[in-house]
């Protein structure tokens, strides 16, 4: 036998066992014919009937828009779920100096047999920042402000480099322009570099 299936495209072999269509006489492997349900050619009457067209009424089509937008509605009012086991928490606020006393005066002495307490100790024994006095601020600005020594007083060591490098490298020729910068800034600032306020 000679000539190729139509339905696996294989030529058949003499050990084939093949089946011949009763209608248009196309000849099958009798796998195939049975696997396809009939004959495979086009239009052939021993053709597998094709399968139901899928048809939808416009009443159903509106039924199923509805209802998705009603589950799309839920879906944005619904809360979020609760947090799975596991899943990862929201960062926390960083502690203060206050809540890391209380762990280290607490938990910390339990824990380490007092060595909490020695860290709350050096911890309350951190001065706080004193503040500077706006009198020596004003008459270093009027005295040296030419060579920002109230810049330095102040904190603000990078103005007062500034201030020093324009009178020193100019032989003190732009010093009074830096004298006038200083007598703006002890007219304008009010506080140290780290934000505290002058005291009286």
């Amino acid at each position: 036998m000679t000539g190729a299936c139509p339905y696996c495209r294989t030529n058949f072999a003499d050990t084939d066992q093949s089946v011949t269509c009763d209608a248009c006489g196309t000849v099958h492997h009798a796998d195939c014919y049975a696997e396809n349900g009939g004959c495979t050619i086009f239009g052939c009457s021993k053709a597998p009937a094709d399968e139901p067209k899928l048809s939808v009424s416009a009443p159903e089509l509106v039924a199923v828009g509805t209802q998705a937008q009603s589950v799309i509605s839920e879906a944005r009012v619904a809360p979020p779920p609760p947090p799975r086991c596991g899943a990862p928490l929201a960062p926390a606020e960083p502690a203060t100096t206050e809540q890391l006393r209380q762990v280290a005066n607490s938990v910390v002495p339990s824990i380490f047999g007092g060595f909490g307490a020695a860290v709350a100790e050096r911890v309350s024994e951190i001065p706080a920042p004193q503040p500077k006095s706006r009198t020596t601020f004003i008459l270093l600005g009027v005295l040296l402000g030419a060579f920002g020594a109230h810049s330095f007083y102040a904190g603000y060591k990078k103005k007062g480099a500034i201030q020093l490098a324009i009178t020193a490298l100019t032989l003190g020729f732009a010093g009074p322009m830096s004298w006038i910068w200083a007598v703006i800034d002890i007219c304008t600032i009010t506080q140290d570099a780290g934000g505290i306020q002058f005291e009286a």
